[in-house]
């Protein structure tokens, strides 16, 4: 059995697992199943995955029957955890200890960072699975993919967490943006992934947001209201995640 990066060439192996698994191990409709797949499985998805340098995608060659193909992946979100988006073995390969080497190996590449995974509720044995690693329950919420909603669990390792995330780093009266000291209102903040966003403003126009986890003002939003550190990852997904991060 061997874990390695995935390349390029095996796009057509992640998708095929991924249709596979999603039909055997998940309570999903026939279109619920092709949304998710060509929302997050087509090509240019897989490609954009792959090159993203905050992704990690590993598969698993093993060899079935005389066949030596990839039987398994699994991809992992590189921030301040190492967050497990996706897993998923091939049916006929199931109870050869595929995931758990994936998941090992996560272990190994990211020993200094925690461990998280998103699952969706359709699961039906995903969360179980990755609660007999240590992982525990640590919220629930909504994701958007293909254009519709699913519901999701956040496990994390170690104890829930009960109260928001605190700044890692002191809260500034003022900032300079721009050449221009900006006020911090210290007290209105929006959950972060690792740590509360608070409001920058001049007056009553409110300019950007104050990443505590660094320091930072270089945080981006959208229409949606998601926001991302450009500096040290930290991010709140508000209509996709909303508070399934903390």
């Amino acid at each position: 059995m061997d874990v390695r990066p995935a390349e390029s060439d095996d796009r057509e192996r992640i998708r095929a697992i991924a249709r596979d698994s999603l039909q055997s191990s998940y309570s999903l409709s026939p279109q619920q199943i092709e949304t998710i797949l060509e929302g997050e499985f087509d090509d240019t998805s897989l490609n954009d995955l792959l090159e993203d340098t905050d992704t990690t995608v590993l598969v698993v060659d093993e060899t079935i029957d005389g066949t030596e193909t990839v039987y398994g992946f699994i991809t992992v979100e590189v921030g301040t955890r190492a967050t497990i988006r996706w897993l998923h073995v091939d049916p006929v390969a199931r109870g050869k200890g595929i995931a758990t080497a994936l998941l090992n190996r996560v272990r190994e590449e990211f020993v200094e960072k925690p461990i998280a995974a998103c699952v969706l509720d359709e699961a039906v044995e995903g969360g179980d699975f990755l609660k007999g690693f240590g992982l525990k329950e640590s919220d629930h919420d909504q994701i958007m993919l293909g254009g519709e909603e699913f519901d999701v669990t956040m496990l994390t390792e170690g104890q829930k967490t009960e109260m928001p995330n605190e700044p890692a780093v002191p809260i500034p009266e003022s900032v300079t943006v721009g050449g221009v000291a900006r006020s911090v209102n210290r007290d209105e903040s929006v959950p972060g992934r690792d740590a509360p966003f608070f409001t920058v403003s001049r007056g009553e126009d409110a300019h950007g947001y104050f990443c505590s986890q660094c320091g930072s003002t270089d945080v981006s939003a959208d229409g949606q209201g998601r926001l991302e550190c450009g500096n040290c990852g930290n991010s709140h997904l508000a209509d996709e995640w909303d508070d399934a991060y903390l």
